[in-house]
């Protein structure tokens, strides 16, 4: 039994000079002054996906941020997904796609305003196409997301 006592004993020792030991450690580090960072690297655009249509033209000055796309035979039909930053007002962007899609021979199916405007729009081989833009963050930066969906191509 004594053997035991001696065990713990020594356990109990090793565990309180291991957390003491490491006390001034920790303190030091919160004591350390944070390292110096740069100028925060301004963001890279995305690529576009490949086939991405070119009549689908982006406001001066945008960034995209993400941008995907997919085709058959993964996918039922070929579709596109971008989202992109402009620093600009909602309605000067809104205007800028508007004035394009008409522009590049897309026809507007509706112009919906709320929270985000959403316009939706179509012309042959697009079996479902939309831009959203709106003001995410509030400090004048509109945010657009451009959805297309393509007409299932023929087998």
């Amino acid at each position: 039994m004594p053997k035991t006592v001696f065990d713990r004993r020594f356990l109990f020792a090793a565990l309180t000079l291991g957390a003491l030991g490491s006390i001034p450690a920790c303190m030091a580090v919160a004591d350390a002054p944070l390292p110096q960072v740069g100028e925060p690297a301004e963001p890279q655009n995305v690529s576009l996906p490949e086939g991405f249509p070119e009549t689908i033209n982006f406001p001066a000055g945008s960034r995209i941020v993400s941008a995907s796309g997919g085709q058959p035979p993964e996918y039922a039909s070929r579709s596109y997904q971008v989202d992109g930053q402009v620093s600009d007002t909602v309605d000067s962007v809104v205007a800028f796609f508007t004035s394009m899609i008409e522009k590049n021979g897309y026809d507007i199916l509706e112009v919906e305003k709320g929270n985000a405007t959403l316009i939706r729009f179509d012309t042959i081989g697009l079996d479902d196409a939309s831009i959203m833009v709106m003001d995410m963050y509030g400090d004048g930066t509109a945010t657009f997301s451009i959805s297309l969906i393509m007409d299932p191509e023929p087998e």
